[in-house]
């Protein structure tokens, strides 16, 4: 059986948005065994999808920390061993980047990625051996679909699916009452912070239709922000979580509400009903994609700026543009996704 190396090591996002490429792999070429390459926080994301044989992790944001102490050394040879004892037939370099092609130039196998025009750093593709030139126009789903395809020799199927399922891992220790949706505030953009008190809100308004609204956190930080919105609604702060208890929970989840965040393009792809509250990113281009979702965009002339903290406002404080987005237009944009719920 022919073996290929899929690689793609963060954020989780991205590997989110490479899984209806995987999804088609599987349902044009289910003879060949999938293996993936991954940063060590997510290496249970690929295993989310049931083709995805056996998964080997990277460390290269901490290797970057501590480059030359011998531990690293140690790590880096033996992540190289084990690929190259594998004997892939192919590697994809789905990251596109020079840490993902300095690790895939390891490996004797063929290897696929975009050529120097349609990449970030088009270095990463010398190290290639077969390149395709994929418009960088299209959405990045379209592109692992179709960097897939040709690197595979399949037609891009019309239908995209991201065929994911999550297990319940045995840790899971959160009560939540059902119907329930989970609010991801959390974000690492300023310029993404839905305002606290737009949430405190929305709880209310879903409370008073009989539903109860959990608050997830990743850091002390986020921990401070759910406190700060439960303590003055109905809202739930939920336990301190890993990142498979919590994908777990979205797909339980009645809805999820979130910004631009990994979490939030889980919640589109597990197919929850799912509301993307976009202010400062463009859904155009990383909208939420998904049979249930609906991605909202505040309607201000400087929307969607593209900057990581908006420049009207301190740090920390709420952008000015989703004064144009309030509770109640989310909560009508829910009870609609809900009616026409499947």
């Amino acid at each position: 059986m022919q073996k290929v190396l899929i690689v793609k090591t963060t954020s989780l996002g991205d590997l989110i948005h490479t899984m209806p490429a995987v999804n088609d792999f599987s349902l044009n070429r289910p003879d060949i065994e999938c293996h993936w390459l991954v940063e060590e926080a997510f290496h249970q994301v690929p295993l989310w999808h049931p083709f995805i044989k056996k998964v080997h992790t990277c460390a290269v944001r901490r290797w970057r920390k501590h480059f030359f102490h011998p531990s690293t050394n140690v790590e880096i040879r033996a992540l190289k061993q084990a690929l190259l004892a594998e004997n892939y037939d192919l590697v994809i370099d789905a990251q596109g980047l020079f840490k993902s092609a300095m690790m895939v130039r390891w490996l004797t196998c063929d290897k696929a990625g975009y050529d120097r025009h349609s990449i970030r750093e088009p270095i990463a593709s010398f190290f290639y051996n077969r390149k395709f030139s994929i418009s960088r126009k299209l959405t990045a789903i379209d592109r692992n679909r179709t960097l897939f395809a040709k690197a595979l020799g399949y037609s891009v199927p019309q239908s995209l699916a991201f065929g994911l399922c999550v297990p319940k891992p045995d840790t899971l220790n959160a009560q939540v009452q059902k119907p329930f949706g989970l609010f991801l505030h959390g974000t690492n953009w300023s310029s993404k912070i839905w305002p606290q008190s737009h949430w405190q809100q929305l709880a209310v308004l879903l409370h008073e239709e009989g539903y109860h609204a959990y608050l997830p956190f990743g850091d002390d930080q986020e921990k401070a922000v759910a406190c700060a919105i439960a303590q003055q609604s109905p809202a739930e702060v939920l336990p301190k979580l890993s990142l498979a208890e919590l994908a777990y929970l979205i797909q339980q989840a009645t809805f999820v509400i979130g910004s631009d965040t990994g979490l939030s393009h889980i919640a589109a792809a597990l197919d929850t009903v799912t509301i993307g509250l976009y202010g400062s990113t463009n859904p155009m281009l990383t909208g939420l994609v998904g049979r249930q979702v609906k991605n909202l965009q505040t309607r201000v002339d400087c929307a969607p700026c593209m900057q990581k903290d908006c420049p009207k406002v301190n740090a920390g404080d709420p952008p000015p543009c989703y004064d144009s987005l309030p509770p109640v237009v989310v909560f009508n944009a829910l009870k609609s996704e809900l009616m026409t719920k499947p």
